[in-house]
């Protein structure tokens, strides 16, 4: 079968999706990834066929990552993209020809559309909880109560309303009924769309009410095939021999004077707490990256690599990386910038595989907090639910799981 998938997003919206390309191909499939230039080499590295979109990957992270705080500010970074490629169904249409599946995820929903004119099944892609569920929300900081269930009330109304202001006259041009208040992206000519979430059960676990179209597989990646031919420099692997394990802090691609002072913070705080750190932070100031016995600052690294040398993990929260830390059964602290990070925060701390996470949008955390966390992330309180999260993750496959529900839904 053909299957192409449609990634508008940052590198955790694709690089899953690559992984589930590989898998694809293995069992004899065509896999095909419409997506932004900047990643055409992870794309066809993965051996997928990549297909271009139009539409700038660095805007991206810009209007739906950077300057998302509320709804609203998400609904106009989707219609700046939009006015920056107004050919971008276009582009959709001519890339999904031929396809017996098309894969779509939150901010490339307009392939359902494209998919529908042309009679293609679809499956959705979520790497956040979007069906309701009384047992965890992105809007809600409880678990398992009926005020997260009602948290999701006037989610499928908000994603109508941007569709009908966005995509009603190009459905009119092309045939198709107008898209309504009431309407449904969970279903096409009468048939439920199969649906996935790339993440651990141990995070997400899956609601009987659901149904059986709805997966939550795992995580889509090969973690032992990442890592393998990365030779370490020298003077990291000196650093490394020198003294007690690190913990490894990731600030991420994102970039803003609100993120740039966030580095400048935990940078003071693990100076003060004299911990000893490997940092990813491309927005110091190059004057501020001086190694020493403490601190050791690295470009870009594979996790797979980095991971199992290191005590503890610090991030923003994504979901493959937050996957890949508990996978080597690492306390995790999530200092979050968008929702769906601050949701894994929140879950590892549920689950007792890190400290409360830190949530930026809401308040700049101070050095003072910072450390604090950082106590609590070394403690020990956290290294046996980490190390049993690890465990349980390990025994997830998810690329073979959402493989094999690809090929019984086509089927």
């Amino acid at each position: 079968m053909v299957i192409t998938a449609v990634a508008i997003g940052t590198r955790g919206d694709v690089e899953p999706l690559v992984e589930l390309g590989k898998e694809m191909l293995q069992r004899g499939h065509s896999f095909r990834i419409l997506t932004h230039e900047s990643f055409r080499p992870m794309v066809e590295n993965g051996g997928s066929t990549f297909l271009r979109i139009n539409v700038d990957a660095d805007h991206v992270m810009k209007y739906l990552v950077t300057d998302y705080k509320t709804s609203l500010d998400f609904a106009i970074g989707m219609f700046k993209l939009k006015k920056e490629d107004p050919s971008f169904m276009d582009e959709t249409i001519a890339a999904i020809k031929g396809s017996d599946l098309v894969i779509y995820g939150t901010c490339s929903a307009f392939a359902y559309h494209a998919a529908e004119y042309l009679g293609i099944p679809c499956a959705r892609v979520f790497y956040s909880p979007m069906d309701p569920t009384s047992q965890y929300s992105l809007y809600c900081d409880e678990f398992d109560s009926e005020k997260v269930r009602k948290s999701y009330d006037g989610l499928p109304e908000g994603m109508n309303l941007m569709t009908m202001l966005a995509l009603n006259k190009w459905r009119r041009e092309h045939g198709l009924k107008r898209w309504k208040l009431n309407s449904t992206y969970k279903e096409m000519n009468g048939k439920k769309l199969l649906t996935f979430y790339p993440t651990s059960r141990t995070l997400m676990r899956p609601d009987p009410n659901w149904g059986d179209h709805i997966h939550v597989t795992g995580y889509w990646y090969h973690p032992d095939q990442a890592g393998k031919e990365y030779r370490a420099p020298e003077d990291l692997e000196e650093y490394l021999a020198g003294g007690e394990r690190p913990i490894f802090v990731a600030f991420g691609k994102a970039e803003s004077p609100e993120l740039a002072e966030l580095q400048r913070i935990v940078l003071k705080a693990l100076k003060e707490t004299g911990l000893r750190a490997i940092i990813q932070a491309e927005q110091l100031d190059e004057a501020d990256k001086v190694n020493s016995d403490q601190l050791y600052f690295i470009g870009k690294v594979p996790y797979a690599y980095i991971f199992d040398r290191v005590r503890a993990v610090v991030h923003h929260g994504g979901n493959t990386t937050n996957g890949l830390g508990l996978r080597t059964g690492l306390p995790t602290l999530v200092i979050a910038l968008a929702l769906d990070q601050y949701f894994y925060g929140r879950s590892d701390h549920h689950i007792g595989a890190g400290p409360e996470p830190l949530y930026i949008r809401r308040k700049l955390c101070t050095v003072e907090e910072v450390k604090r966390a950082l106590a609590e992330l070394i403690s020990g309180k956290y290294d046996e639910g980490a190390k049993q999260t690890g465990i349980a993750i390990a025994q997830e496959d998810g690329v073979a799981e959402a493989a094999d529900a690809i090929e019984g839904y086509i089927g």
